[in-house]
């Protein structure tokens, strides 16, 4: 096996490559490589949430008089098209500004995220071109992305400590873990997911509850686009 060493990171990592960096195991295989690219292109919109650059809004309707959300009717509001200093986002934000819209002027979440498949390799590189990735042999030959243990160990340990309640959940927390919620990662990273990091359940100081209610509805959305299983094998992205 080949070694590396990561470099110095200038600025923390972004959504999508937080997710991706989850998504290697320390085998170097991807966990759920479907499922992983779909996660990815929604870590994207997410990271421009959490910019103030994009909204996306669940399709509101009522159940018996009762207000309801639906997440996979969920469309994207364009907030800001003005730069962002990051050359993937501002490619998302050009694409997004071209995107044929729905009658209410929205982009159609689900429509999008099949169109970005390629977030995945994206960021993947990004990461390997900062040393956060590693490639190694295979035990069978080939080549695999090892991720820098201290690097990820220290993400897994920060959503570990909101999802047991030992610190407050804040809006990019809050994306993260429903992320890799929606991907089935969690239980694969031993991350707990109760009530605290449920934006419709949550209750209590530090709770979820404390993020503002369009960011908790717009994570929501976008993690009911992922799909919950991967719907064949042998994908390009693991």
């Amino acid at each position: 096996m080949s070694g590396f060493l990561p470099q110095p990171l200038p600025q923390p990592l972004s959504l999508p490559e937080e997710f991706v960096l989850l998504s290697h195991l320390p085998s170097g295989k991807v966990h759920g490589s479907t499922r992983a690219a779909f996660g990815c292109a929604a870590a994207e919109l997410g990271e421009l949430t959490l910019r103030y650059k994009i909204l996306p809004r669940p399709w509101k309707t009522t159940v018996r008089g009762v207000p309801a959300h639906v997440t996979h009717r969920a469309g994207i509001e364009l907030l800001d098209t003005t730069a962002t200093g990051l050359a993937w986002a501002d490619e998302v934000l050009a694409e997004l500004s071209r995107f044929p819209v729905t009658d209410e002027q929205r982009i159609g979440v689900r429509q999008w995220l099949k169109q970005r498949r390629h977030a995945f390799p994206l960021h993947r590189a990004a990461l390997m071109e900062r040393g956060v990735l590693g490639e190694r042999s295979g035990f069978l030959g080939g080549k695999r992305r090892a991720p820098d243990q201290t690097t990820r160990h220290a993400l897994i340990t920060q959503l570990r400590a909101i999802g047991s309640g030992q610190c407050p959940v804040d809006a990019h927390g809050l994306f993260l873990c429903d992320l890799i919620r929606a991907v089935g990662l969690h239980r694969t990273l031993r991350v707990p997911m109760g009530m605290r990091t449920t934006p419709y359940r949550s209750r209590g100081p530090g709770s979820a509850e404390s993020v503002p209610e369009e960011l908790r509805h717009a994570s929501s959305a976008l993690a009911g686009m992922v799909p919950s299983h991967d719907v064949h094998t042998g994908s390009r992205w693991a």
